[in-house]
């Protein structure tokens, strides 16, 4: 629903009326307030009992008791996130949602924050800083302290989650500082947990120590509150290699999160005492722990978990022996991995900043035109006020000279204006070649990390098989020494021969991905060269082949097996871009689908026809993509400059011509490029 900002401070002022009899009801509470407080006191430690009580209690809760409602509801959707039951969660917030949006939606906040807090935990980071930006916006328009700081300290968690410490550290601070304006006591232990874990995240331990030592003997923090800072403790003293002093705090964490019977946590300590076991080389604790770590997260889809598990499983069997049953919990481990850590984040964040850099940049020519148009509303009056006083002297004399002075003084003016306009120009392209050079950088951050996720595989494989003929070799030397067989040497020389074999073959695939990416690493250079377009466009497949398989998308390319004569960096990141943007909008929404490239040779050209069977386009003329800072997708972060920078490219740099097409299915677009691109002369 749709709320003119008018309606919305309208709606906030309202919202503050109402919080006076609130306060006061406050100090005389309701008779259920009692009861609701122990229910929300037993959530800490023992969630699904609590649900059991909240089940019995909400349907006999009026249906215009709106205050109550809210509170059960959210209490128990929480219970259910605890519990790792995310789909009931989200369906029980999604039903209140419906019910109070329309006349009530200020008590739809909190259930906003738990539906981000729910996908955060799952890897959904993009769902999840949609919802936390909703729910910030939301709690400033009705001015709700308590919502902004707990929407700052999920944010913050999301930034941790994925590795951007410093945001989160400015978020914490943000918060604690209204916090301490505020004082909710609750948020106060909130606030130096999560600043705790961030400290140790940073590796500062000689910060996070004293915070969690001061913890344990604040009378804020209750028992509950008490599982979190023994577990920081734990970490922290594992991070030191200090076991006998983290396996207590461990040991202690565990009992709670038992009872409190939380898959996420319970997990996470039973990790943690395995590794502890592990250092203080007790084979079979360890892999007791780890067996319980992996089938919690097994059960509750816990990828953070499952990837962590499974790489310390891998490193076990590494030390026992197991080369292949290592090679496949590595395995395991790199697809939780992909799983958990959102590839898309970090293109987010370059996105994000450039849409940042972008809005403010509007924001000044906004401020530019406000300015002008001031100065064109003085210059009006001063008009006026110069023919009344013409008007009442009634001299020609005095008529001309003030008309002279006018012009003069709009000659000055306009020259000014001109001035101005001319250096806000100069900003704008300057801008905006920042904003190309951001995207160009976005484009080659994607390539690495495809290099780096397909260079992966065959080195874990790689590494494996140097260890198992490490082995083998191993057991045939103490054969030879005590009396080898024939059968012996050839089972050795079989052995020896696979793995050799298999460790070629995985060099020779390595070298050709570097030498691939060495040949697309090519600096800018004036001199032309030859080059194979077929063997360009596979080069360049090859480094986006991840991202090509993990959205199913197929290639096909007809009539490109021809030879230019041109910089080979303009065509590179022509394709770069052309691909990149069909990966980030033609199919975001979308799975499987078909790009197609094709050459169309004429007397005095050369075609180059891209089309896709993605969402297409919809809004206005198809040319429409091609101008600076248009984007279908600018809630997702993207700037509009990707086909901006293919334009210019096709038009300034290779001197052609460039245009949409109109299709019935997906996007399409034809670059009308000139034969002197040519290797060989056009017949």
């Amino acid at each position: 629903m749709n709320i003119s900002p008018l309606s919305r401070h309208f709606r906030a002022l309202i919202y503050l009326c109402l919080c006076w009899p609130i306060a006061a009801w406050c100090q005389h509470p309701a008779p259920w307030q009692a009861q609701l407080g122990q229910i929300q006191l037993e959530s800490k430690s023992a969630p699904r009992q609590a649900n059991a009580k909240i089940d019995q209690w909400l349907p006999k809760v009026p249906t215009d008791n709106l205050e109550l409602r809210e509170q059960l509801i959210n209490t128990k959707a929480f219970n259910l996130l605890i519990l790792s039951e995310y789909a009931a969660s989200e369906q029980l917030l999604q039903e209140w949602q419906q019910e109070v949006q329309v006349q009530y939606p200020e008590r739809t906040t909190r259930a906003l924050e738990i539906r981000g807090y729910a996908a955060m935990r799952q890897g959904d980071h993009a769902s999840a800083s949609k919802l936390f930006k909703q729910a910030l916006e939301q709690a400033t328009d009705y001015a709700q302290f308590e919502r902004q700081i707990t929407t700052r300290i999920y944010t913050a968690m999301q930034a941790m989650y994925t590795g951007q410490h410093d945001p989160a550290l400015a978020l914490l601070l943000a918060a604690k500082a209204l916090n301490d304006k505020h004082q909710f006591a609750y948020l106060r232990v909130n606030i130096i947990n999560n600043l705790s874990t961030l400290y140790i995240d940073m590796g500062k331990y000689d910060q996070a120590l004293p915070l969690l030592q001061a913890a344990l003997t604040d009378p804020a923090f209750l028992p509950a509150d008490l599982l979190y800072v023994k577990m920081g403790l734990a970490r922290c003293y594992l991070a030191l290699r200090q076991y006998t002093q983290a396996l207590p705090y461990a040991r202690e964490a565990l009992i709670g999160y038992q009872q409190r019977a939380d898959p996420y946590y319970l997990s996470a300590v039973y990790l943690m005492l395995a590794k502890i076991a592990w250092q203080q080389q007790q084979p079979a604790e360890t892999q007791q722990q780890l067996q319980h770590a992996l089938a919690l997260a097994e059960k509750h889809h816990l990828n953070e978990q499952l990837s962590d598990g499974y790489l310390l499983q891998s490193q076990l069997q590494q030390q026992a022996g197991q080369p292949a049953q290592a090679l496949k919990s590595l395995q395991l481990h790199l697809q939780y991995y992909k799983v958990y850590h959102n590839e898309a984040a970090q293109d987010q964040a370059l996105a994000l900043r450039s849409q940042i850099d972008s809005l403010q940049h509007e924001q000044d020519i906004s401020d530019l035109k406000q300015q002008v148009e001031l100065n064109a509303l003085k210059t009006a009056h001063q008009t006026r006020i110069s023919w009344m006083i013409t008007l009442g002297t009634g001299t020609l004399i005095l008529l001309l000279f003030m008309l002279m002075r006018l012009q003069r003084r709009k000659r000055a003016e306009a020259e000014r204006f001109s001035a101005e306009l001319a250096s806000s120009y100069q900003q704008l392209q300057q801008t905006q070649q920042e904003l190309v050079t951001s995207e160009k950088m976005a484009a080659i951050a994607g390539m690495v990390a495809g290099l780096a996720h397909e260079l992966n595989t065959p080195l874990g494989i790689l590494t494996t098989a140097v260890s198992l003929a490490q082995e083998k070799t191993t057991e045939f030397q103490a054969k030879l020494q005590q009396g080898l067989t024939r059968q012996d040497l050839q089972q050795y020389l079989a052995t020896n021969t696979e793995v050799t074999t298999l460790a070629a073959s995985n060099i020779e695939r390595c070298a050709a991905l570097v030498q691939n990416f060495k040949q697309l690493a090519v600096g800018r250079s004036e001199v032309l060269s030859n080059f194979n377009l077929q063997m360009l466009i596979n080069d360049i497949s090859m480094l986006l082949g991840s991202k090509l398989q993990q959205q199913q998308i197929q290639l096909h390319c007809a009539g490109t097996d021809i030879m230019l004569h041109a910089d080979v960096q303009h065509f590179q990141l022509l394709l770069i871009e052309l691909l990149n943007n069909a990966l980030l909008h033609a199919f975001r929404d979308k799975a499987g689908g078909r790009i197609d490239l094709s050459i169309r040779r004429c007397a005095t050209h050369f075609e180059l026809h891209y089309q896709d069977d993605g969402i297409g386009f919809h809004q206005g003329a198809p040319d429409k993509v091609f101008e600076p800072f248009f984007t279908t997708s600018r809630s997702s972060g993207h700037t509009g400059l990707g086909l901006n920078l293919v334009y210019n490219l096709v038009t300034v740099a290779l001197q052609g011509e460039i245009k949409a097409l109109p299709v019935t299915t997906g996007f399409a677009l034809c670059c009308r490029l000139p034969n002197q691109w040519l290797a060989e002369d056009p017949r």
